[in-house]
């Protein structure tokens, strides 16, 4: 019998020979691997390889966002990280008590069973409303809710998570990342739920340069500055690495936008009408503050197909009508059979004592014509940074406000050019010699209707935005700037737009540098002078007694 192994001759060096031939062969496929990677990146667009730059800066910027800013800082994040615990460790969201049935079972010596502000976070309280109490001690030494003690001014629950009436997306989003993290001290942990929240803030700079793209796809100036504008905007960024919902409904708002501006293009085919449903779901679940792009979804649908085309509108408004309830009715179901309404700001109200309960709340006009209003709100749109810690000198934020006011003039510059442009296309005795018209001039003058449309929807966005905060203004004290920051696309095309009709077309490269530069060197002014020297010069300490 044959061995079959001694049958088979191996040529000697043959175990040295396939190692090199696998290292040769591995080394070219990395080659090959590169060399298709740079083919990729040479070939991609100039505005392609410029939004994938400034991703990965935004990205940077705010993990050292992230890092800089002291725990629990951020807009609520005491209450933010109460209501992610208990549907991270109980399965359901927190509840807001009822003043009057707490107030019987406390009379009665009932147990008391209301969802509060972790014990663990005694130290942070001075970054939550008053409604954590505090017995009147400024450092928090000894926070009365630890010991159920009724405060002074009424008999009712101390350190109730005030969040709880937000919708759960965000929480659950954050769930898993709780549960990864839940042997860490709370705040090791508040480091990475406020990583993790980043990509939201990436994925709204990149609906900003996509709406601007499929807006004026030829107009290179915008499609810089505007996503550029929206990246380095200081609060945009902040709100983005803070463990809150906010930056969360920014990004899904801002999808809404950019798929509304979509289906303006195309006249809202079926998957675009499924796809704005599913955003504005998304978005309402995230919080409430995205509601009001309800107003902008009908806007865009009936100007844009046309308000006597019902036949086409009501029955495509209907179907993303249905796709948003969809994803809704679960939560507001349980809104209703928990509070008998749909927000629990009844609830809340009858809790906060400081919201008008013994004065007359301020009307949409006393606001909308009180500089001091207009002041604080400015203020909150370009720092603060959380409950109104860090604020900028009134001489850089003129500075701010003499640009806005720049690029609004510039806007209604923009209005008067668009119609003296428009008159001689709309007189043309034929398509074609109007198509000559719209060929031969600006590509932000020459414009379809259907960008018409777009641009006064995005215009409906922000009034629409400022509206909202004025109007919870008039039931609660705390209305701030960042309900609005859902409208940040939108104005940031109509600034950008509004600066852009100022110069000649052979300026506006100058421009645009000349903006990037002036963002970047805004956010090193806000950080070097203002919030690093807070939170690392002693100044967090002795506002905390630390």
């Amino acid at each position: 019998m044959v061995d079959v192994k001694q049958s088979i001759a191996v040529p000697a060096g043959t175990s040295r020979d396939t190692s090199a031939n696998t290292q040769r062969r591995t080394s070219a496929q990395t080659g090959r691997g590169r060399s298709r990677l740079w083919s990729l990146v040479t070939a991609s667009s100039v505005e392609s390889r410029f939004i994938a730059i400034l991703l990965l800066v935004f990205l940077a910027k705010g993990f050292t966002t992230a890092l800089i800013h002291q725990p629990f800082t951020g807009h609520d994040e005491v209450a933010h990280y109460a209501y992610l615990e208990v549907v991270a460790t109980d399965g359901r969201v927190p509840v807001i008590p009822d003043l009057q049935e707490f107030n019987d079972n406390y009379v009665a010596g009932g147990e008391d069973t209301t969802d509060r502000m972790p014990a663990k976070l005694w130290q942070y309280c001075s970054y939550v409303t008053d409604d954590w109490n505090f017995c009147g001690d400024p450092q928090c030494a000894d926070p009365c809710y630890l010991q159920n003690i009724p405060p002074d001014y009424l008999i009712g629950p101390n350190g109730w998570v005030y969040t709880a009436n937000h919708p759960p997306l965000f929480y659950l989003v954050m769930t898993p990342i709780y549960w990864l993290t839940d042997g860490m001290s709370p705040a090791s942990q508040l480091y990475i739920f406020r990583m993790a929240t980043i990509p939201f803030g990436m994925l709204t700079v990149l609906f900003a340069f996509l709406t601007v793209r499929t807006l004026f796809p030829r107009d290179r100036f915008l499609i810089f500055t505007v996503p550029a504008f929206v990246a380095f905007q200081p609060q945009i960024a902040y709100e983005s690495t803070m463990l809150n919902n906010d930056i969360l409904a920014i990004a899904f708002t801002s999808g809404v936008i950019y798929l509304l501006v979509v289906g303006l293009k195309k006249r809202f085919p079926l998957w675009n009408v499924i796809a704005v449903g599913a955003m504005y779901g998304l978005a309402a679940l995230s919080k409430n503050t995205s509601l009001t792009a309800g107003f902008l979804i009908a806007f865009a649908m009936v100007f844009g197909l046309g308000i006597r085309n019902w036949r086409e509108w009501i029955p495509k408004g209907a179907l993303s009508a249905i796709i948003a309830g969809l994803l809704l009715w679960p939560w507001y179901l349980f809104l209703w059979a928990t509070y008998g309404n749909f927000t629990a700001l009844p609830q809340i109200k009858a809790l906060q004592w400081w919201n008008y309960q013994n004065s007359t709340p301020p009307s949409i006009w006393d606001q909308l014509s009180d500089m001091k209003f207009f002041r604080g709100r400015w203020e909150e749109t370009w720092g603060q940074f959380g409950w109104r810690l860090i604020p900028l000198d009134w001489s850089l934020l003129k500075i701010i406000l003499y640009a806005a006011i720049f690029g609004a003039v510039g806007l209604a510059i923009y209005a008067w050019k668009f119609w003296r442009v428009q008159q001689p296309i709309l007189q043309a005795e034929t398509t074609e010699e109007a198509e000559r018209l719209i060929a031969r001039g600006d590509s932000t003058l020459t414009i379809a209707p259907w960008q018409v449309v777009a641009l006064l929807m995005l215009g409906v966005t922000c009034v629409v935005g400022y509206y909202a905060i004025l109007q919870f203004g008039t039931t609660f004290a705390l209305t701030q700037a960042r309900y609005y920051f859902t409208a940040i696309n939108a104005g940031a095309i109509l600034v950008m737009l509004g600066i852009r009709s100022w110069f000649p077309k052979k300026w506006l490269p100058y421009v645009a540098v000349a903006i990037f530069v002036g963002l970047v060197a805004l956010n090193l002014i806000v950080y070097t002078e203002y919030v690093i020297p807070w939170n690392t010069t002693g100044q967090f300490a002795r506002d905390n007694g630390f």
